[in-house]
């Protein structure tokens, strides 16, 4: 959702950050959009969802292609949704320091 306007305009694919809103037109460009860290959150999760996996597979011995058919689920899922929260939140915390600084310059 677009901080300024709260439209659901804010991704223009599911972890891409859109340029503009389309309702408000707030130049999201002129903030950080979480590209240069998405990276080390996603080796975070890659280690995190293996260790996970690894461990059900010691205690539980599920089938390999159940294994295959809920970690592909769960892995694609975790990533999308640990990335778009991640940009949300960076790119929330931009509009809010940008919106103090000019509050604070007047």
């Amino acid at each position: 959702m677009c901080p300024r306007c709260g439209k659901a305009t804010l991704f223009e694919a599911p972890a891409r950050i859109a340029t503009e809103c389309e309702a408000c037109q707030l130049d999201y460009s002129e903030l950080e959009r979480g590209a240069r860290w998405s990276g080390l959150l996603t080796i975070i999760m890659a280690v995190l969802l293996i260790s996970a996996a690894m461990g059900i597979d010691i205690a539980l011995q599920p089938p390999f292609w159940l294994q295959v058919l809920i970690w592909s689920v769960v892995t694609v899922a975790g990533i999308l949704g640990g990335l778009r929260l991640y940009k949300t939140a960076l790119l929330y915390a931009q509009y809010e320091a940008k919106l103090e600084k000019e509050n604070a310059d007047t």
